[in-house]
This record gives C-alpha cells, sequence and structure tokens, in this order.
C-alpha cells in the first residue's frame, strides 16, 4: 500500500516544512484515459486494470457530453461507461491506491462547441447541467470535474463571441456548486496555447483563481493541416518556425498562460503519448523537419490498433522503430525543438513526430524549472503498456522518475494590467430563459450533434457502419446514429420522440423527418 503521496517521493520533512508556509506541494502527474481504447484490436485494447495507477496522481475517465434536449449530462456511451460499470471500476481504482484523484472530463473534440455555446449562453441551462454534474458526481463518487470544451468563442467549432463572458460565468457558478456540496471535488480545465484562442474564449486570471489545476495541451500544434511535416510538441522555437508557429510550442505556449495572469503553479504541461503523421510528396527526399508533404492524403497511413490517418500511439511508432532495416525507417532528433522524428522513403513516403524518454526527460527538467504543478499525459492508453519494446509503459516511466523529489513552490510573477473591457462583467446577467408560448407545431431542434454538417451518408445497420473518415453515421432506425469514436461505431439514440435527421446530422421532431418512413414514429 502506497502512501497518500503515492511513489512521489522527496525529502519529507522538507516538504513538510514547506508545507506549513503554504510555499509547497506534491506535483502532479494526471493521467487522461480514453475510454475508447478498450475496442482497440489484439494488444491495442487497454482497459481500466492497464492504468498504471501507481504512477499517476490523478486519472481522468475520458469524456461525458452534454445533452441537447435536457441540458444535463449526457453519457457518451451507455453500455460501457453504465451498463459494463466503467464508471465504478474506474473510482474503485483508488481502493488500491488511497492516493489517486479520480475525475471525470466533460467535452473533448468529438463532442464540438456548437451545444456547448448554447448552454453556457442561457443561465437556465448553466443550472440544470450544472444541477446535473452535481448529481452525476454524487452518483458515482468522483473526485473532480475536467472541463474539455474544444474552445469557447471559437467560430470554426461552433462558438459565438458571447462566449467568453458566459463560460466564466458557468464555471464561476460550478465552483459555487462544488463547494456548497462540500465534498472537496476539484475543477481542471483542459486548455489551448494559441494566442488567438486565449484571447477570444478564456478570461485567463479569473479562471486560474477558481480552477484547481490548469492542463495546457501543449501539443497537436503541428499536423497535416498546415501543409508540411513537423513534431507537434516541439519544446523551443526552431529557426524554421515563422509566422503562426513561432511562439507554438511547450515553451512558449506554457509563457503565455503566465503571461495572461495564470500562476505557474498551477499550470500542467501536457505531454502526447502518440506521434503525428505525414505522407510526404512523392519523390521527395529531404526528411528535415518543415519538409513538403501530400496534404491530399489525410496524414500518414493509419496505425494496426488505433486505426485513424495522421495518427500512431508510440507503441505503434516503437514497434516499428524495433526492426529499422526490416521496416525501413530511420530514426532522427531535433536538438533545438528536443523531440524526436522517423521517416521513410519509398512509393509513399511517411514521416512520423513523436515523443520519446530522452524527449520527456527535457521537458521534465523545464518543467521543474519553470515551476509548474507538473505533467499530464493524453492519453495513458498509447504508451508501450504491454512491453512490446521493451520495458512496460517506458514514457510513463520518464516522466514519474523526472518527478522524482520535485516539490511545488510558487514563483512571484508580474502581469500587464488589463484594460477594463477585457475583464469579465463583475455580475452575472440575468436569470435566464423567459417562457415562450407552446408551438403549434414542432419547431427544429437547431443544436447538432458533435460535427455538424451537410451529409450524404445513407442510412445503414449496425454491420454495415464503416467509420472511415466520418464522424457522425445514420442509422435505418430512425431514433438512432452512431458516433464514430476513434474509429469505433458506437451507437447512440436520440432523446425519446425524435428522429434522426440524414442530411443535417441532428435529432429532431418527426414532423420534420427527411426520410418517409420516420415521419409518423
Amino acid at each position: 500500500m502506497k502512501s497518500s503521496m503515492g511513489k512521489l517521493s522527496f525529502s519529507l520533512p522538507l516538504f513538510l516544512a514547506l508545507l506549513a508556509y503554504g510555499a509547497a506541494e506534491a506535483p502532479r502527474l494526471v493521467c487522461y484515459f480514453s475510454n475508447w481504447a478498450i475496442y482497440r484490436p489484439d494488444v491495442g485494447s487497454y482497459g481500466i486494470d492497464d492504468i498504471p495507477a501507481d504512477m499517476c496522481t490523478h486519472v481522468i475517465y475520458s469524456f461525458i457530453g452534454v445533452s441537447n434536449v435536457t441540458w444535463g449530462v449526457l453519457v457518451l456511451d451507455e453500455e460501457l461507461d453504465v451498463q459494463k460499470g466503467g464508471f465504478s471500476q474506474f473510482v474503485a481504482l483508488k481502493e488500491k491506491h488511497p492516493h489517486l484523484k479520480t475525475q471525470i472530463a466533460i467535452g473533448g473534440w468529438g463532442e464540438g462547441g456548437r451545444k456547448y455555446s448554447a448552454m453556457v449562453g442561457v443561465k437556465a441551462r448553466r443550472d440544470s447541467l450544472i444541477s446535473s454534474i452535481v448529481d452525476f458526481m454524487n452518483k458515482y463518487k468522483f473526485d473532480g470535474f475536467d472541463l474539455d470544451w474544444e474552445y469557447p468563442a471559437a467560430t470554426d467549432r461552433g462558438g459565438t463571441f458571447s462566449d467568453k463572458n458566459n463560460f466564466f460565468y458557468f464555471v464561476e457558478e460550478l465552483r459555487t456548486a462544488f463547494d456548497k456540496a462540500g465534498k472537496g471535488w476539484e475543477i481542471t480545465m483542459a486548455v489551448p496555447m494559441a494566442t488567438f484562442r486565449l484571447n477570444e474564449g478564456y478570461h485567463v486570471p479569473e479562471l486560474c483563481e477558481l480552477l484547481d489545476a490548469i492542463h495546457v495541451m501543449s501539443y497537436d500544434l503541428r499536423g497535416n493541416w498546415g501543409g508540411f511535416a513537423d513534431v507537434h510538441s516541439p519544446l523551443y522555437r526552431r529557426p524554421h518556425d515563422q509566422y503562426a508557429y513561432e511562439k507554438l510550442n511547450v515553451h512558449d505556449g506554457l509563457q503565455l498562460w503566465e503571461d495572461k495572469g495564470c500562476p505557474a503553479h498551477k499550470l500542467v504541461v501536457g505531454i502526447p503519448l502518440y506521434g503525428r503523421t505525414f505522407t510526404l510528396s512523392q519523390g521527395n527526399n529531404n526528411f528535415k523537419p518543415g519538409t513538403y508533404i501530400n496534404k491530399e492524403a489525410g496524414g500518414g497511413e493509419a496505425g494496426k490498433y488505433t486505426g485513424a490517418k495522421g495518427f500512431l500511439s508510440y507503441y505503434e511508432i516503437c514497434m516499428e522503430l524495433k526492426k529499422p532495416d526490416q521496416n525501413g525507417w530511420t530514426k532522427d532528433y531535433d536538438d533545438v525543438g528536443k523531440v524526436p522524428y522517423m521517416y521513410k522513403g519509398g512509393k509513399s513516403p511517411q514521416w512520423v513526430g513523436y515523443e520519446d524518454a530522452d524527449s520527456i526527460v527535457h521537458k521534465m527538467n523545464f518543467l521543474k524549472e519553470k515551476k509548474y504543478l507538473g505533467a499530464m499525459v493524453w492519453a495513458v492508453d498509447m504508451d508501450d503498456f504491454r512491453g512490446l519494446c521493451g520495458p512496460v509503459n517506458p514514457l510513463m516511466t520518464a516522466i514519474y522518475n523526472g518527478l522524482k523529489g520535485y516539490t511545488v513552490t510558487s514563483k512571484d510573477y508580474k502581469t500587464t494590467p488589463r484594460p477594463e473591457w477585457d475583464r469579465p462583467p463583475s455580475t452575472t446577467p440575468s436569470t435566464g430563459e423567459k417562457p415562450k408560448p407552446k408551438p403549434t407545431s414542432n419547431p427544429e431542434i437547431t443544436t447538432e450533434v458533435p460535427r455538424p454538417t451537410q451529409s450524404t451518408s445513407k442510412p445503414v445497420d449496425e454491420n454495415e457502419v464503416d467509420c472511415n473518415g466520418q464522424n457522425i453515421i445514420p442509422s435505418k432506425d430512425c431514433s438512432t446514429y452512431f458516433i464514430c469514436n476513434h474509429g469505433k461505431p458506437i451507437k447512440t439514440k436520440c432523446a425519446p420522440g425524435l428522429v434522426f435527421q440524414v442530411t443535417k446530422l441532428i435529432c429532431d421532431w418527426p414532423a420534420n423527418a427527411d426520410r418517409e418512413e420516420c415521419r409518423n414514429i
């Protein structure tokens, strides 16, 4: 049985002395767990028992969502999370690991942003979700709640300008509700590090005061969308980083949060346990970071177990590197960005940027020098958890070892005073929705399921679902549809009385159905 500090070892007398003056705390190692990892084939299948809970201080179950009908918590995989006991098994990790804090995350990329914007914009909806969250926390006994809306006020994700204030109100009201519950529940938040995202969506000083920790997503800073190959989590700026990419590195991104008014001792540095992959232009023999790609390919070749283009787990990467001569890969290193990459030529040349144990050592040294709260990983299920290439969980071990002996201390910091217009209004605006007269016909439900778009997909049976390149797929059953969660289709039901629209990808009243057979249900 481990102590309440877990495995993270340090000088206990020194720590207690510092703690008495409120000057130090143990570092965090936050482990996000993606519940859909259980559906990966063969050796890729990852369950709750595979989590190295002895190394983590906090584990986060990902994800739940928001219902656009009740404005309450929406369980995204009812069978796995509830019927098969996923939530309960996850929380039960504390029985073997008393030091551990278990959290639940809401949102994620697949949930989109439109309905979150619609929720925070109306006080009554915020109240409904907060009440539902409190009930959820009491029911399943989680220790904390992680907010992962990607991203407030992002118009490219369905957000609006008013999200910045409204999201702050929501967090403020959630904190009040959690404090009133008296259970010691934490509130944390996964956040971006691009300047424009912070400016448009986050009241940084006020949010950081309300939150227990801020999980900075210091990865996915490069990808196929950029039109060139590069490692997606460089620690420092490189000479070829220009224009929008000048500040898109771990060092400058974390510094931006500090400059905006967030204390270092609340910032957690994100580390990816996966790589971003690219297909290079045919005949391109330049394998240096920044080289040209075949953007139309949609990324590098999909992994055998994760099954997504442009993406490989660390265990898929290390298995390729295990036999470089046989597989044709060459490993190289970015000495300035302090990150590795690998490549191979041929008819469809491939390029992969990722993290390894050596690059993690650099990030841990940086983290400690800057006095940050700790590290978080996305996601724990993508380390070499079966020891396919050597010792089990090499990246997690490198992070864990890097935090040994480290205590988090506050440091003095200065921020530029903000103009009054950039601060959240001091009082919450009016109390919500006014009663509306009952409509004489069924209105259209306008809030959309995770990726709003126009669809030409034909409804399919469950055994016909193909998730390749699609997020939402209609079902032949009028009341259901399929959400593709990292390549695995999850059958999802519309709210009672609603049917699924094929063209708009929304749940709507039968009177508005775009299929004749769904109008008389």
